[in-house]
């Protein structure tokens, strides 16, 4: 098999499909899922999701927008 295909099979056995009876339902679990995760860890997944979606879009990770001046002041 290729590496491709393997990688396909692995990410197949990860997964988890679930059914709910209504859209709230679902915003409940998810918002249980993610309350249950640290911190410090929801926000580097936030950060992983970000750059998969730019990807998607065609634009480019490595610059996320988020790019600002830096400046000094001094007290005299």
């Amino acid at each position: 098999m290729s590496d491709a295909a393997d990688r396909a099979i692995e990410r197949a056995r990860r997964m988890t499909i679930r059914r709910f009876a209504s859209a709230a339902d679902a915003d409940r679990e998810e918002r249980a899922y993610w309350q249950q995760i640290p911190e410090a860890e929801r926000a580097v997944e936030a950060w992983r999701l970000s750059e998969e979606l730019w990807r998607l879009k065609g634009e480019r990770p490595h610059e996320p927008g988020l790019c600002r001046s830096v400046t000094g002041v001094r007290r005299r």
